[in-house]
C-alpha cells in the first residue's frame, strides 16, 4: 500500500470551487488537496480565495469535516512589479487553511530583481508557515532546474523548494541526472501527469497542452517511472492533470477517481 501522500492538483479541478474540490478528493481516495488562491491566467475562474470570504470559511468546513489537508496553494508570480504587501492577504489565507507550500512561477527575465524578490517573500513565508517552491516551466523566464537554482543562489535563502512537474521537466528537454543535483531539502512535492512524448514546436501548443490537455498517467509519452524512480521515494505527489476531450467532459469525482486509480501503478 502507498502511503505517500497523494493531493488532488487545483488545475485538475479548475471547473469546481474549492469546497467542492475538497469533497471529491475525500471521496476518491486523495490525503490533501492543492488550492488556486489566485488565478494563474485571466482567463481562469476566481473563486473568491483571499480573505475571510464565504468560499474561504465553506472551504475550511470542507476540510475540517473530510480530513483533507491542503498540500499546497498556488500561484505567485515573480513579475517585475512584485510587490510582498499585495500578497499579504494571500499569505494570511494560506496559513489560515494550514497549507505548508507555494508553488511560484518566475516571470522576470532580471535575475537581480526577481532573486530580491523571492527573498523577501521566503523571508515572509518563513512567519506564516510557509515554504516558497520554484516551478521552472519552459515557456517562462525560469524554463529549467538549473534556472531554478540560479534564482535560490541569487537570493541567499535556503528555504526555497524546486517542483518538478513531469510536464515542464520533459518539455524544457532536462534529463534524470539533473535531479541528482537538487538537495534533498529543496524537493517539497512533484506534480505528476502524462503527456504525448513528442514536445510541441509551436509555444501555443505547449502552453495548451500544459494548461488544458495533458493525459492520465500511463497514457501518454512521458517516461514517468524514470521520473519516480529517479526522486525520493517518499516524496507528496500531486496529481495535476487538466483533461480534455471525452476524459475532460466527465463528471469531476469520476475524473478525480480515473487519475487516483492511474496513479497507484507509479506510487
Amino acid at each position: 500500500m502507498n502511503m505517500r501522500p497523494l493531493s488532488l492538483a487545483a488545475l485538475t479541478m479548475l471547473d469546481v470551487p474549492p469546497p467542492e474540490q475538497v469533497r471529491i478528493a475525500a471521496l476518491t481516495g486523495y490525503s490533501h488537496v492543492g488550492l488556486r488562491l489566485l488565478p494563474a491566467t485571466p482567463d481562469d475562474p476566481d473563486y473568491d480565495m483571499l480573505g475571510d470570504t464565504l468560499t474561504v470559511r465553506e472551504t475550511l468546513a470542507a476540510l475540517r469535516d473530510t480530513g483533507i489537508r491542503v498540500s499546497d496553494v498556488e500561484i505567485v508570480r515573480l513579475t517585475p512589479d512584485f510587490t510582498l504587501e499585495a500578497l499579504r492577504p494571500f499569505l494570511e489565507t494560506a496559513a489560515r487553511l494550514e497549507a505548508r507550500q507555494v508553488l511560484v512561477a518566475g516571470n522576470d527575465d532580471n535575475l537581480n530583481r526577481s532573486a530580491d524578490n523571492l527573498a523577501q517573500l521566503a523571508q515572509a513565508g518563513e512567519a506564516y508557515g510557509l515554504t516558497m517552491n520554484l516551478e521552472p516551466m519552459p515557456w517562462t523566464q525560469m524554463r529549467t532546474l538549473a534556472d531554478a537554482q540560479a534564482l535560490i543562489n541569487a537570493s541567499g535563502q535556503n528555504n526555497v523548494g524546486i517542483l518538478v512537474d513531469a510536464i515542464h521537466f520533459w518539455r524544457a528537454g532536462e534529463s534524470l541526472a539533473t535531479l541528482a543535483t537538487l538537495a534533498p531539502h529543496q524537493l517539497n512535492y512533484m506534480q505528476l501527469c502524462d503527456a504525448p512524448a513528442q514536445t510541441p514546436t509551436d509555444p501555443q501548443e505547449l502552453i495548451y497542452q500544459a494548461r488544458c490537455a495533458r493525459k492520465v498517467p500511463g497514457e501518454g509519452g512521458l517516461d514517468l517511472r524514470g521520473l519516480m524512480a529517479a526522486l525520493p521515494s517518499t516524496l507528496p505527489v500531486s496529481l495535476e492533470v487538466p483533461l480534455s476531450g471525452i476524459q475532460g467532459a466527465m463528471p469531476a469525482t469520476q475524473r478525480a477517481q480515473l487519475l487516483f486509480n492511474a496513479a497507484q501503478s507509479f506510487l
